[in-house]
């Protein structure tokens, strides 16, 4: 793991791992007086499953369709296409997985992420609805991730997202396979 960053001229040090996806992995850091952020550094690892074009130009376009579209998300604080970073506002909190795991899905986190989809899709879009790129923090669901996609019904909350808000056996052999 690498341990520290320049970005835009402040040295940022990773404490911990967030998680690692198909694009990249995730950290939080510390700036020199102590704040908290997320910082990604883009990976190019093979993902059988996804095609990727230019990795952090997606993630600037889609964070802008995102934040267009009214999707609750982190702010995007800095982007260094260079080192293929990006710095982002840190939203506190355990991943949907967790929750849904210990069975603490609730009914207003239910509620927000039917809305959150019924959103996205009036925007023509689809968001990765696996849980791991969701956290709710202060009343709020938030997409942690920025990756997004034109809207295509195989991959909507309602046909694929689903099955993984639940203990599933989708979920439970997914979240199995991701401890590993």
């Amino acid at each position: 793991m690498k341990k520290s960053w320049t970005v835009n001229g402040t040295v940022y040090t990773a404490t911990t791992l967030l998680g690692h996806g198909k694009g990249g992995y995730s950290y939080l850091v510390k700036d020199e007086a102590g704040h908290d952020f997320t910082l990604k550094q883009i990976h190019h690892e093979p993902c059988s499953y996804y095609q990727f074009g230019n990795k952090i130009l997606a993630e600037k376009n889609d964070y802008e369709r995102l934040k267009a579209a009214g999707i609750s998300l982190p702010q995007l604080l800095f982007l260094d296409e260079t080192q293929e970073v990006i710095l982002k506002e840190y939203i506190p909190g355990e991943t949907i997985d967790h929750l849904v795991l210990k069975g603490e899905i609730t009914a207003e986190i239910q509620r927000q992420i039917q809305a959150l989809a019924d959103l996205a899709r009036a925007h023509g879009l689809n968001l990765d609805y696996y849980p791991t790129n969701f956290i709710f923090y202060k009343g709020t669901l938030y997409y942690i991730d920025y990756e997004c996609n034109n809207y295509d019904e195989q991959w909507s909350f309602e046909k694929w997202g689903r099955l993984y808000w639940s203990q599933t056996p989708e979920f439970l052999q997914a979240f199995k396979r991701n401890q590993n």
